[in-house]
């Protein structure tokens, strides 16, 4: 309590404050704040009262009480919260995440900071995140602890929640060989609960409207939840879907009458056996030899793994989803990885062993890990997303100056 004060503190032979005589402050743990000392011989105040003595502390007669003030609420030293200082506009990216319930979108949250510290482990060059806001980083320090220190999963989210991170990454090699630009963004991301994405949700019109003014979507589509009538894939899919394109429409934003977003399609829970094993067996993964030599679906293979799954493991309204995602978007414009939040059981050496790799397991009937997450393909669809809007930009940059000199502008 010593970081209280008590602004009612009597002064050294001054008088007792209004109503705070017998009052034990003191005993009670504040802290009295002296007053600055006057000047000796210090003139006046225009209104009469001694020099360096607040109105509320001059003596108006023998034996008077002093004028009475509002006492401040006694509050812990807190460090406030600064602006959000995150560039300009232009270097804000608004990404919508989406996926049906329990398809793991928090959890896919929580491990994207743990991807981005392990990314040096098999690339060149590292990736840092942290929360534009306390809010922002708070989550991200709870999602690591879950994950890494009580080895459990995070509690679906409620409702709809915005999160502003601050995304730096190394430089990137251009042409020759030659570094160019460093990544640095603003992640403007929305994660909302499953539910939203129905028809019959009260939020659903909010989401949208996020949507809407994303540039890139990360879809998760679960193939295990899509087995489940309560979480089909198509069911929340569809109708937010045809709300999204009249809602960019009616702005006049479609592009060749698709949406014009960037879309990164996450096949999720990639490490879960009823997943991996028909994947194995149907021999669309490969393995690192170097390493924790982690298996993985190649990434000119991702696409047809997708239809693969669509049309043969899932089938059904799986079908859907794909002719969906393909009707409303450019197809160039969207990408597929087979993705884990939180990766493999590595054994002691801290490799791959397909003996016994499942990560997860019930203790008192609640999903714990084995091992420390290795996230894969989490952070690599955000870096593809970033990087397609860039390119876009840059190219609008270009178009307009290319315009601006066709109109009269004069070029030196």
């Amino acid at each position: 309590m010593s970081d209280l004060y008590d602004p009612n503190k009597k002064e050294p032979g001054g008088p007792e404050p209004a109503g705070t005589t017998g009052r034990p402050d003191t005993a009670a743990g504040l802290r009295a704040v002296e007053p600055l000392p006057s000047a000796p011989d210090s003139p006046p105040a225009e209104d009469g009262r001694p020099a360096g003595r607040p109105p509320s502390q001059v003596a108006t007669g023998a034996g008077e009480v002093p004028e009475s003030v509002p006492v401040p609420d006694a509050v812990p030293v807190s460090e406030p919260e600064r602006v959000p200082s995150g560039g300009p506009a232009s270097d804000r990216i608004r990404i919508g995440l989406w996926g049906a319930p329990r398809a793991g979108k928090t959890t896919y949250l929580a491990a994207l900071p743990i991807a981005a510290m392990q990314h040096q482990r098999h690339h060149e060059g590292s990736w840092n995140i942290s929360g534009m806001t306390q809010e922002a980083n708070a989550f991200l320090g709870h999602g690591i602890d879950l994950l890494t220190r009580q080895r459990t999963f995070p509690q679906a989210t409620m409702g709809v929640q915005g999160l502003a991170w601050s995304v730096q990454g190394p430089k990137e090699k251009g042409k020759l060989g030659l570094r160019t630009r460093r990544p640095s963004f603003v992640l403007d991301i929305q994660d909302a609960a499953g539910e939203v994405f129905r028809h019959d949700n009260p939020q659903q019109a909010q989401l949208v409207g996020q949507l809407a003014r994303s540039q890139g979507l990360i879809y998760l589509f679960d193939p295990l939840g899509d087995a489940q009538e309560g979480t089909e894939s198509f069911t929340y899919l569809q109708s937010t879907l045809t709300q999204l394109a009249a809602r960019v429409r009616d702005r006049d934003g479609l592009v060749d009458g698709r949406l014009p977003h960037h879309v990164s399609v996450c096949i999720a829970k990639f490490d879960h056996p009823d997943v991996f094993r028909p994947a194995v067996e149907a021999g669309w993964v490969t393995q690192d030899t170097e390493g924790a030599q982690l298996p993985h679906v190649p990434g000119e293979q991702s696409e047809k793994f997708f239809q693969w799954m669509c049309d043969d493991f899932r089938g059904s309204n799986a079908r859907l989803v794909r002719d969906a995602l393909h009707a409303y978007f450019d197809r160039r414009r969207i990408a597929y990885y087979a993705t884990s939040a939180i990766g493999f059981r590595l054994n002691p050496q801290q490799v791959f062993d397909y003996k016994d790799y499942v990560q997860p397991v019930e203790v008192d009937g609640t999903p714990h890990l084995r091992t420390s997450p290795v996230p894969i393909n989490v952070l690599e669809p955000l870096i593809d997303l970033e990087r397609r809007i860039h390119q876009d930009r840059s190219r609008e940059r270009s178009r307009d100056r290319g315009r601006g000199g066709w109109r009269g502008v004069k070029r030196r």
